[in-house]
């Protein structure tokens, strides 16, 4: 009477158990292995898939590598070479000749007021600029009542301008008169304009325990407005001779940096080469190990380069799919890692045998039954 049931608790373990080994993480193809995030090796990326990613190179080279002090800022017009317009007079505006930002000639009229004396017509001064450049601001409209003194109008020569950042107490002795730099703003992302440090502030910030830097930048384009958000990057020395690459080809972090290199005779294999680095610089890090003269760097697109396979694995894949379906009764079908379907059709069987023992347990109880009634 006992043996059935047990029976079917044992299929429905065995079911349980089978459901659950389903659920397990089987045999990965090699180069697939979820823990880890980044390839090692060659990775292959076809011409189509290298113009879609962006991907550029650059070459390794010997040269001098410098190492630089950041600064944060902003750009300034130059005081010298800037003007205010006001009126000597008090009066009325009755006329405006300019607007802001446009570029006027020194002397240009820019603006008429008519005196509060009397007279029939009152007197009316035009006044001019007294620099030639851009208008900056302009404070008045016509029909405006002007003092003595008001500044009407401002006008900046931006032919050249300061960028203007701040170093920290401790970094003051890394920054002297004449030094060159490299200034950048957030407006134009890929350009560098050249300056060199002018002078220095008279007294630190006692709140911020800074001092000011003032660097002339020659702007003959006038793309830097004044008030303009900027960095700069102040030369302080560094490597004379050292093999060098744009800083952004190198990925990773500190201890464990690499970068990808294209195959001299593919150019659709890039291998990801370990390096160690020196110093560095807003441009370029010198690299002590892993590269040599000439070696072609993936400079843009190297990020995505991270998580492809690397050629050895798909190879090793192959051919371990290659030699399961060479096995005796494979018929020829490549074994499919990623969905064990056999766990599935396991589980479904189970569930069939289960089915049936239920059905002869309740056919022998009938009988029995019908026995005992006789």
């Amino acid at each position: 009477m006992t043996r059935i049931p047990v029976a079917i608790a044992l299929c429905f373990l065995s079911a349980s158990a089978a459901f659950a080994h389903g659920g397990e993480d089987h045999a990965s193809a090699p180069g697939t292995d979820s823990g880890a995030a980044v390839s090692s090796g060659q990775v292959e990326v076809s011409e189509v898939a290298q113009r879609n990613l962006g991907l550029t190179v650059a070459e390794a080279e010997l040269t001098a590598v410098e190492t630089t002090l950041r600064l944060i800022g902003e750009i300034q017009a130059d005081p010298t070479r800037s003007a205010a317009v006001s009126s000597r007079i008090p009066g009325r505006v009755t006329a405006i000749f300019a607007k802001e930002g446009e570029h006027v000639r020194k002397g240009q009229p820019l603006v008429e007021v008519e005196s509060l004396q009397l007279g029939d017509p009152p007197p009316r001064v035009r006044y001019g600029s007294r620099v030639g450049g851009i208008v900056t601001d302009r404070h008045v409209v016509v029909g405006d009542d002007v003092a003595p003194n008001r500044h009407l109008f401002e006008v900046a020569d931006l032919s050249e301008v300061l960028a203007v950042g701040r170093v920290f107490e401790g970094q003051i002795g890394k920054v002297a008169v004449g030094q060159r730099a490299r200034v950048r703003v957030p407006s134009y992302p890929g350009r560098v304009f050249d300056g060199v440090v002018e002078r220095v502030g008279g007294r630190l910030d006692p709140g911020s325990r800074s001092l000011a830097v003032y660097i002339r930048v020659a702007n003959p384009d006038t793309a830097l407005r004044p008030h303009m958000r900027a960095t700069a990057s102040l030369v302080t020395g560094g490597a004379a001779f050292a093999i060098a690459i744009p800083k952004r080809a190198v990925l990773g972090e500190a201890g464990n940096v690499y970068a990808f290199v294209q195959d001299d005779s593919r150019s659709d294999r890039f291998e990801r080469r370990p390096l160690v680095t020196g110093v560095s610089n807003d441009r370029l890090i010198e690299v002590v190990e892993g590269l040599s003269p000439g070696d072609r760097v993936v400079v843009e697109g190297a990020y995505s380069l991270q998580y492809l396979t690397p050629v050895a694995a798909e190879e090793e894949a192959d051919a371990h799919a290659e030699g399961s379906a060479s096995e005796p009764g494979a018929g020829g079908a490549r074994a499919t890692v990623d969905a064990p379907s056999w766990t599935f059709i396991g589980s479904a069987g189970l569930g069939a045998l289960i089915l049936a023992a239920g059905a002869l347990y309740l056919l022998r109880k009938r009988a029995r039954a019908a026995s005992g009634e006789r």
